[in-house]
């Protein structure tokens, strides 16, 4: 009696990330690249290295990146390419292959501190249609759930012209936003340390300001200061009466001519929360971040809790969720939330 054993020969099926499709780039010039030509596997980590300047940058950030990236961009709003870096097609023969590319570098996309990647991608925009239509209470429309749109209230006459004459009709036009009223829309608030702007034993004449060019013959900005009236420019600041020192500060912006100039005068605080404070910090030159640091301390707005939107925009919700917990969920979680609404 005999026992027949017999042997599968049959290959055992490859993994997805073996059956290889391939990235392939013939005649780089981009650079300092001489015609070069590569194949690269996708599904694979493939890892560049090199010297400096033998042309691993150019190759993949300059090069394929770069065209997958001005692939991609064709494809977006013309408002979001408004946000997007203008590329030109890389110096190359062939680029085949080309898959979505996710660069990951040092580079800001925009300076306003409102940008979220929400805004980037559009998704804010569909999440405020979205809730504009099916949130309870309904508030509004769109805007109305927009951190970076105030409400607007205006009443005033306007001119109708009808059968050949003319009359004048009141209106009241209002726009409701989404904006956070003490924050504007940026979701921290700023304490200013006064003694990092001047120096209050000193008179403008003197040059008391410290902040950053801000020089004591500055046209646009120190002598609008001296010569605009509100103020004594020989008198040390510390000594200003009670008016002098809420127009330093505080006065809203008002006109003012200097050595027959035209200019705008405003206080201090709004000035530089203007100049500064609109913009995003790790965007500006090393010496201004470092004055911004020193001279202002930023915490979370205490009436949003730094949604940047106003009461009455977190107080519209889709099955339990505002847009502000929509937004601040994981995507993965608030793509499957949206798949479940009706």
């Amino acid at each position: 009696m005999s026992t027949a054993s017999s042997t599968d020969t049959r290959s055992p099926a490859l993994p997805a990330a073996d059956s290889h499709d391939w990235i392939r780039v013939h005649g780089a010039r981009e650079n300092n690249l001489k015609d070069v030509s590569v194949e690269i596997p996708k599904r694979r980590l493939t890892v560049f290295t090199g010297v400096s300047g033998s042309g691993k940058s150019s190759l993949v950030f300059d090069t394929i990146a770069a065209e997958s990236q001005r692939l991609i961009n064709e494809t977006y709003s013309a408002f979001v390419q408004g946000f997007m870096p203008t590329l030109a097609r890389p110096e190359v023969d062939v680029l085949e292959g080309l898959t979505t590319a996710i660069i990951v570098d040092q580079q800001r996309m925009g300076a306003d501190p409102r940008s979220t990647v929400g805004t980037a991608t559009d998704a804010n925009a569909m999440l405020r249609i979205l809730f504009s239509r099916l949130g309870q209470p309904h508030i509004g429309p769109p805007s109305a759930f927009a951190f970076n749109v105030a409400s607007v209230r205006a009443s005033g006459a306007i001119t109708v012209e009808r059968g050949g004459a003319s009359k004048a009709v009141k209106q009241t036009y209002t726009r409701t936003g989404g904006m956070c009223t003490r924050c504007e829309g940026r979701g921290t608030v700023t304490d200013i340390d006064l003694t990092q702007l001047y120096d209050d034993s000193k008179s403008i004449a003197e040059g008391a300001f410290t902040i950053p060019g801000w020089k004591s013959d500055s046209w646009w900005t120190v002598r609008v200061y001296a010569e605009s009236g509100f103020l004594d420019p020989n008198k040390p600041i510390r000594d200003f009466t009670k008016k002098e020192m809420h127009d330093f500060l505080y006065r809203e912006p008002t006109k003012v001519k200097v050595e027959g100039v035209n200019l705008t005068y405003e206080g201090l605080i709004p000035k530089i929360q203007k100049s500064f404070l609109s913009k995003d910090k790790e965007a500006m030159q090393p010496h201004i971040r470092a004055f911004v640091e020193r001279a202002v301390t930023f915490t979370t707005c205490p009436d949003c809790d730094g949604t940047r939107l106003s009461e009455t925009a977190r107080s519209s919700r889709i099955n339990g969720l505002n847009i502000a917990e929509a937004c601040a969920m994981q995507i993965s979680d608030l793509a499957e939330w949206v798949r479940g609404l009706d």
